[in-house]
């Protein structure tokens, strides 16, 4: 695969999170100021509790350093348009779930850049190079806040607009979606072949363990059933396609093609529905 090939990967994820602000509103985000407590305990997990999980889980199963800062990666992006659909599927709290999914992508223009540079760091060591948080902020900017406001701009100025679009966006973006994760596995065949193992068993006990605790620290607090199933739901599901774009930038500021550290983001891709399924057929007759 050429260099062009990964440079578009940034703006496959634009695009996708294009779609993902059109199917937002000024209302959702207003949800947290009626309901600030689920919305509070979401944030605090998704930002603190989900790279912590993820951090534990690789020191007891030691994965390869690459795959590692791999899954450190995935473990630093948001939720996105699927988490937000599996929600849906779920009967949990949708408001809650757009809420988290918006305030995070902006949020994570912040956050991404310097947990990134701590994990390449600690776990490619020297010969992963540096990162530099500037451009990297500037770079999530342009590919995260900014198309996911202009969706939000254009869903509250042209109505008429997003709703004769935005099913077909959502589903080209679905299909960029399905066209990163293609790519990160045809990079990366030879090395899927002899570690898909480790890289199974690693996602499948990330993924449980996300879910169970995203969901049982909520009912612990007192949340109700619709509001910690969709935290869980959040905690558990992570934008893929930004960990898959990223992994790009850092292979073109790198010089390589795609490297072994998109493996995870790719794997989780498929991996995830595997685990959601189950969570959503247990969990969505709960509602108090």
């Amino acid at each position: 695969m050429d260099t062009l090939s990964v440079a578009l990967l940034p703006l496959i994820l634009a695009f996708i999170m294009f779609a993902l602000g059109l199917s937002m509103q000024i209302a959702d985000i207003k949800y947290i100021a009626k309901e600030p407590k689920p919305f509070i305990i979401g944030f605090i997990a998704q930002l603190v509790l989900l790279p912590v999980i993820t951090l534990i889980l690789i020191l007891l199963l030691k994965p390869a350093p690459e795959f590692a800062f791999g899954f450190m990666l995935l473990s630093f992006c948001p939720g996105g348009v699927t988490s937000n659909m599996l929600c849906t599927l779920l009967k949990g709290n949708l408001p809650l779930s757009v809420a988290l999914t918006s305030v995070m992508s902006l949020v994570s223009i912040f956050t991404v850049p310097v947990l990134t540079a701590w994990a390449y760091g600690h776990f490619l060591g020297t010969e992963g190079g540096s990162i530099n948080l500037v451009s990297m902020g500037i770079k999530m900017f342009l590919i995260t806040a900014l198309p996911v406001g202009l969706g939000i701009f254009i869903h509250e100025k042209k109505p008429a607009f997003t709703k004769a679009h935005r099913d077909k966006l959502m589903k080209a973006a679905f299909v960029l979606f399905a066209l990163l994760v293609v790519v990160a596995i045809f990079s990366n065949r030879e090395v899927l072949f002899n570690e898909s193992g480790q890289i199974t068993i690693m996602i499948v006990t990330l993924l449980l363990a996300l879910f169970v605790i995203g969901l049982g620290i909520p009912k612990l607090l007192g949340l109700s059933w619709k509001d910690a199933k969709t935290i869980g739901m959040e905690v558990g599901i992570q934008n893929s396609s930004m960990a898959l774009a990223l992994s790009g930038i850092l292979a073109v500021s790198s010089d390589s093609v795609l490297p072994a550290f998109a493996l995870p983001a790719g794997v989780y891709s498929v991996v995830m529905y595997l685990v959601a399924i189950p969570y959503i057929w247990l969990f969505r007759r709960f509602n108090d």
